[in-house]
């Protein structure tokens, strides 16, 4: 994948006031809080004081990091920016017939915007555009499953703990 021609498909099929960089090593701060924003009502009923979950989040954090790392090495890891503020993440994965939404993530205050969904028409017109089928894997009880439903994602027959979704590609429109 061309990660600067995928950068700069995204950039123009999104909303103006969106920028996107590459992700970098100084962003491990935005990360963490992306991940704990997810995940640490998960954990709220452990008998842990603040500072223990929070260290516990950060290290889960720092272990999806890792992984995204080694299991998707040339993934196009993203920082979604609004007007310079870092509020999000995107990571895909394009394959030989498969474009993968590896994560897509916005800090709490950022959602239910419009962000997210513009972003993934766009990630889902360039797999269109390549003749690629998309695909995501999303917990069971994300409430994003709706948006990935209504943009024409399928799930797998086995759900297991995360869904996995197919959307195949759509012929180009005249």
């Amino acid at each position: 994948m061309n990660d600067a021609m995928l950068i700069a498909h995204l950039q123009a099929n999104t909303h103006a006031s969106l920028s996107l960089r590459p992700q970098a090593e100084a962003d491990v701060a935005l990360l963490r809080a992306l991940f704990v924003a997810r995940r640490a009502a998960e954990f709220a009923a452990m008998p842990w004081s603040d500072a223990e979950r929070t260290a516990f989040l950060h290290a889960q954090a720092d272990l999806q990091s890792r992984h995204y790392a080694q299991h998707y090495v040339h993934a196009c890891m993203l920082i979604i920016e609004q007007e310079s503020q870092a509020i999000g993440r995107l990571c895909v994965s394009e394959g030989a017939d498969e474009l993968r939404v590896v994560d897509i993530a916005l800090l709490p205050a950022w959602q239910g915007k419009g962000i997210g969904s513009g972003l993934l028409h766009a990630v889902l017109a360039w797999a269109d555009q390549h003749g690629k089928a998309c695909t995501l894997s999303v917990d069971q009880a994300n409430p994003a499953r709706a948006l990935y439903r209504r943009l024409g994602f399928d799930a797998g027959a086995d759900p297991g703990l995360y869904l996995q979704m197919r959307r195949p590609p759509m012929p180009a429109r005249p």
